[in-house]
């Protein structure tokens, strides 16, 4: 049988015998995606629009209280203003029925849990009657009071209208990236100390070589990851349409294509060294120390995306995204934004396969030395060794 056939028969065990456990995740996946978006729409359909409630202790001053508050509220709030004697006022204010009781023209009691912008909203609101009731006795009409008050104009430049949608595409391509890479490639690091557990490997291993296996295991695992998160993915994106909870961007479909191109490549480089690390562990509860600490690398980038992605700084995240560690995770959302040249890709990509070439070809090498001592664990160092002579010989 030729090489290529020898692959593809592998690659149809490693399907074959991770059916189940892919049926029952997927559906796992999609239930808790599709049913959070569900509960979320119904517990969210059910809130009003935020309320602001201002106790006042002169009567005569709640009706304009009342009229200026929607005045320097931004969005649709409800708004409640009525009259109390102050001690029946600081009852409800600490019992939290208000948020603020407005003892005179210059003093305000908050409730202990009256967020910032209801804050705001009272002194703004407190100051401009202030104001209001200064002029007057001063003698000047409106049109000088608002002279004197000199607005701060304010202006965001070069902004786009999903510039928002952009940026939370961008954030989420990070973290998908991330938590397949992770996902997949200790899915595939398991399975081989499972093999070498029970010794299977060794009679896979007298008719295919190590890296024809370890191609077979990326195909296989990394194929059925792509189909499982297009699968979460869809129902998620249906979901939320259906649902009238998100607008998706432009660039959300160009994000998914480069995301799937960088996975594949991305996968390809840490599968092969998920699977190395399986292969020196001599059971499951040695796996941990062995795999654990190759998580650093695929977090690393995770932190700096998410990070550059949502302050909008992404230098670091530039730099980073042309090293093929972080490639996977930081140059899909990098697209996102726009903000990649072409030699950027191109650079990006040469050094990835070229990479993800050499890692393979090692990864095969440790793998095998690895493999091969099924009673015990060996480092990175002897199953290099090992598997090279074992080659050579």
């Amino acid at each position: 049988m030729t090489g290529l056939g020898l692959v593809r028969m592998a690659a149809w065990r490693e399907v074959y015998s991770r059916r189940k456990a892919f049926l029952i995740t997927t559906a796992l996946a999609v239930t808790l995606v599709v049913g959070g978006l569900i509960v979320a729409a119904v517990t969210g359909s059910n809130d009003g629009p935020p309320a602001i409630a201002v106790g006042v202790v002169d009567r005569a001053a709640v009706e304009p209280i009342e009229t200026e508050i929607p005045v320097h509220v931004y969005g649709e709030v409800m708004v409640s203003v009525a009259g109390f004697e102050r001690e029946e006022g600081m009852v409800l204010l600490r019992s939290g029925e208000i948020d603020a009781l407005v003892v005179d023209a210059h003093s305000v009691l908050w409730a202990p849990s009256a967020p910032r912008w209801i804050v705001d909203t009272v002194v703004s609101t407190m100051t401009q009657i202030n104001l209001s009731t200064t002029a007057a006795e001063l003698g000047l009409d409106d049109a000088a009071l608002a002279a004197l008050q000199t607005p701060i104009v304010g202006e965001t430049i070069d902004y786009e209208p999903d510039d928002e949608g952009v940026m939370l595409v961008s954030v989420i391509t990070v973290i998908v990236m991330f938590i397949a890479i992770l996902a997949y490639g200790q899915w595939i690091a398991y399975g081989v100390v499972e093999e070498k557990a029970n010794r299977v490997a060794e009679l896979v291993l007298g008719a295919i070589t190590p890296t024809q296996l370890l191609t077979a295991k990326m195909v296989a695992l990394g194929g059925l990851g792509l189909v499982q998160l297009t699968i979460v993915a869809g129902a998620g994106l249906g979901t939320a349409s259906l649902l009238d909870q998100l607008e998706v961007p432009d660039v959300a479909a160009s994000a998914w294509g480069w995301s799937v191109f960088w996975f594949v490549l991305g996968f390809a480089f840490y599968g092969s060294v998920y699977a190395a690390a399986g292969s020196l562990a001599a059971d499951s509860q040695e796996a941990g120390s062995v795999i654990t600490p190759l998580n650093i690398l695929p977090g690393l980038g995770y932190m700096v995306g998410v990070i550059a992605f949502s302050s909008g700084a992404d230098v670091v995240a530039r730099i980073m995204s042309l090293i093929p560690f972080w490639t996977p995770m930081l140059m899909p959302g990098r697209v996102a934004t726009g903000s990649v040249e072409t030699w950027e890709l191109v650079l990006a990509t040469v050094l990835m396969v070229a990479a993800t070439a050499a890692v393979v070809r090692i990864g095969a090498r440790v793998y095998l030395g690895g493999i091969t001592q099924s009673t015990r664990k060996v480092g990175w160092r002897q199953a290099f060794r090992g598997g090279s002579d074992l080659v050579t010989r």
